[in-house]
């Protein structure tokens, strides 16, 4: 009986000590909520991803200059099939400028 008195208080102060734990962190300031480093990525392993599944990004950062590595999914699904806009091409110059 006494065992299970103790099993019992014991999960009473593990549920709300759980349950304070999760409010102080939801009350903290959101300057939590930013990342800081002190370089750019290296290589794509230290890159930030990005994305939605469909379309993405590996972020390298910079400050002069920020690197991206966008991928889009018809590069690797969908083989055989043809994704080419008619007269896509004659948008080149204006995405390679934006």
């Amino acid at each position: 009986m006494i065992k299970f008195k103790i099993q019992k208080l014991f999960f009473v102060l593990a549920f709300f000590g759980l349950g304070l734990s999760g409010y102080s962190q939801a009350t903290n300031s959101s300057d939590e909520l930013v990342l800081w480093y002190k370089q750019p990525a290296v290589n794509w392993n230290e890159a930030l991803p990005l994305g939605n599944g469909r379309l993405g990004a590996m972020v390298f950062g910079g400050i002069e200059n920020e690197r991206l590595q966008l991928n889009e999914e018809s590069v690797w699904s969908k083989a055989g099939e043809l994704h080419d806009k008619q007269g896509g091409y004659k948008y080149l110059p204006e995405i390679r400028n934006l």
